[in-house]
Parts: structure tokens; sequence; C-alpha cells
């Protein structure tokens, strides 16, 4: 036959045990205060708020390389770059960064990043998290002009490049105009599109005279290309030129908008003093009724 165990047994087992389960519960409550005011630091927190904006200003040619840096996905990476923040904390006179101090995130369909640093002190908090954000900017910053000046220099080889072929193209246009004695006035043609009066010797309009439709389709093939290299040429340049002036002006400033600059804790965040005294007593609690309940199952079965 099983054995039960009434309500009326389960409380007197209980009320027998009440100092046990007293002195269990403050114990534990004296290990949680000692710990949570004695052993366990004080951490305090720090926040900032900033907004990743793209479009903010006519960047010209240089929009879609904006576009792509200047990103909240983008700028988190940049700020959690472990090596780079040890490296600037280093630099600055501080021992070590420690990442799982600094948190970051994106708050849901915003350009919005929000920004934690937690340290021993709340100043220390607001400057390690003001130091993150700098480097960060300094990094974007950085990035962003090694990509101009990559681009710069692309579109600097470019120009040289097609100013080359037209030099050729108008030494081939020159040589057919000097071979066959044509008025060097023609070579005008190939520099304007303009309309010139000319005028001519009786040699020069004998030398025209003669022109063959081989030679005038010659000269009409290298004065389209010219042009078109001509025209290419001087996009090419304009880029070069934007891309050249946006260099010398490129901050990253109006991208990276500051909504909430780095905070000054004026409470720490942890330890949790209530929350520890809290789970200290359920523990407490927990230990001192399992071990009534323990100390009754001994006595009874030793009777048996």
């Amino acid at each position: 036959m099983e054995e039960t165990i009434e309500l009326r047994e389960i409380i007197d087992i209980l009320l027998k045990g009440k100092w046990l389960i007293a002195i269990c519960t403050i114990i534990a409550l004296l290990f949680a205060g000692i710990v949570s005011w004695f052993v366990l630091e004080e951490q305090y927190e720090s926040k900032a708020v900033v907004q990743i904006l793209s479009g903010v200003q006519d960047a010209g040619i240089m929009s879609n390389y904006v576009a792509t840096e200047f990103t909240p996905t983008v700028y988190m990476q940049r700020m959690q770059n472990v090596e780079q923040n040890k490296k600037y904390f280093k630099a600055n006179g501080i021992d070590d960064f420690i990442k799982e101090n600094l948190t970051v995130s994106n708050q849901p369909n915003t350009d919005l990043v929000e920004m934690k640093y937690t340290a021993n002190t709340p100043e220390d908090a607001q400057k390690y998290l003001q130091l993150v954000m700098e480097k960060t900017k300094s990094e974007v910053t950085s990035s962003m002009k090694e990509t101009l000046n990559q681009l710069e220099e692309t579109y600097l080889i470019e120009s040289n490049s097609l100013s080359s072929e037209i030099e050729q193209l108008m030494s081939s246009y020159n040589d057919v105009i000097t071979k066959n004695k044509l008025p060097e006035v023609l070579i005008l043609q190939t520099i304007s599109s303009l309309q010139f009066v000319l005028n001519l010797t009786t040699e020069q309009s004998s030398a025209l005279s003669n022109v063959t439709g081989s030679i005038q389709n010659e000269l009409l093939q290298l004065k389209a290309q010219i042009d078109i290299k001509s025209g290419e040429y001087h996009s090419v340049l304009a880029k070069y030129q934007s891309v050249k002036t946006g260099l010398d002006s490129f901050k990253a400033d109006p991208f990276i908008r500051v909504i909430i600059d780095p905070t000054l804790a004026e409470s720490p965040t942890s330890p949790n003093k209530v929350l520890n005294l809290a789970v200290g007593l359920v523990l407490g609690l927990m230990v001192g009724i399992g071990l009534v309940f323990f100390r009754s199952y001994w006595k009874a079965s030793a009777t048996k």
C-alpha cells in the first residue's frame, strides 16, 4: 500500500523546521548582501545615439560611394572593430578595450544607432564611449578618403590614356594633310566645331580639288574618332576635378549626426542589489525547506 503525505503533515514538518529554514534564509541573504555590496564592483553605463545619413547633401559623383560607406550596418561594424579599438585606447593611455563592455544596436527600420559602454565609474564610461565614437568617425573618414584617392588616381590614369590616344589620332590626321599637301589650316577642324572661311592659295585649292574619296573618308573617320575621344576625355576630366574637389573638402560630420551625446550615469546599472537579495531569499527558503524535509525523511527511515 502506497504511503501518502497529508497537508497537515507537511505543515507540521515545516513548523518543526522553521528555525532551520530561517537560518538558511538569513545565511543566504547575508551572502547575497556581502557579494552585492562588498565583492561585486559597481558598473556604470553611458549611452549615446547617432543617426547615419547618406543623402544629407549632394555628393555629386561620390554619392554612390557615400551611400555605401555611410549605413548603420557599416558604422556598427566599424564601431565594434576590436583591434582598432584596442589600438585607439592604447594611444590615449588606456590599458585595454573590453569588447564585452560595448553594446551597439540598430533600432529596427531606422537609421539610428544606439551605443552603450560600461565601466567602473560614470566618468570612465562616458569617456570611453566618446573615444570609440571618435575612433569610428576617424576610421570612416580615412576609409572614404582612401576610396576617393583611388578614384582620383583611376580618373587621372584614364584621362592621361585618352590624352595619348587623342595625340596619336591628331598625329595621324596631320600626317594625311601633310602627305597630300592639303591646307594646314584644316587642322583647326580637329580642335574646333566652328566653320572657318579659308583664304587658300592656288596650289592649296588645286590640292583640295584633287582629294579622292578615300582620303576624305580617312580624314572624316579620324575626325570622328578625335571628337569621340575628346568627349570622353572632357567627361573623365570633369569627374576627376569633382573627386579632387570633394576629396579636399570631405568631412564625415554631415553624414554622422549625433542625436544624444554620451551620457554621464547618475547611478550604477549593476550589480542589481535588490534582485540579488530576492534571489538569495528564494534560494535560502528552498535550501531550508529541502533540509527540513530531508531531516524528516531521515528520522522516519531510521525508526523503521
